[in-house]
């Protein structure tokens, strides 16, 4: 199956049945606090016990962009508003991943700073991308805790 092919949505019910068997109980689709939109409310991905998940997917032939800070906009948002721990997972199945220092941007995302509404709790990133080894395509990940 190609699942590198999903989208985002596609793959959500499948990230949720992995995270049912794995964890046992997860709450899909949380509402939760969103600054700058007409309800003020937004939901969450996935929570975790405590722990907010937001993911976030590019596909093999899609821009760079729609990985970037600016993109996910939201998602940051959410989950800097968010009462508890938090986790951004990117999947990257493009042939083109970003690198550490792209990842940064995240940390130097000056629109933040600007928002009065937004709390400023950390999140963690968890970035997951092929890359060749040896002949062989491995899955790799870079990790970050990004502060305000």
């Amino acid at each position: 199956m190609s699942f590198h092919k999903y989208s985002e949505r596609a793959l959500q019910p499948l990230v949720r049945s992995m995270l049912l068997g794995w964890f046992g109980h997860v709450s899909p689709e949380v509402r939760s606090k969103l600054a700058g939109s007409l309800t003020g409310f937004g939901s969450i991905d996935f929570v975790i016990g405590n722990v907010a998940v937001e993911f976030a997917v590019r596909r093999p032939m899609s821009s760079r962009a729609a990985l970037s800070d600016v993109t996910n906009a939201t998602e940051i948002k959410k989950l800097m508003q968010y009462e508890g721990k938090s986790l951004l997972v990117l999947y990257d199945f493009s042939r083109d991943p970003y690198t550490s220092e792209d990842l940064d941007r995240y940390r130097e995302w000056r629109s933040l700073d600007d928002d009065s509404e937004l709390d400023g709790h950390s999140f963690n990133l968890a970035y997951f991308y092929r890359e060749r080894f040896e002949r062989k395509l491995v899955t790799a990940c870079i990790r970050k805790n990004i502060r305000f």
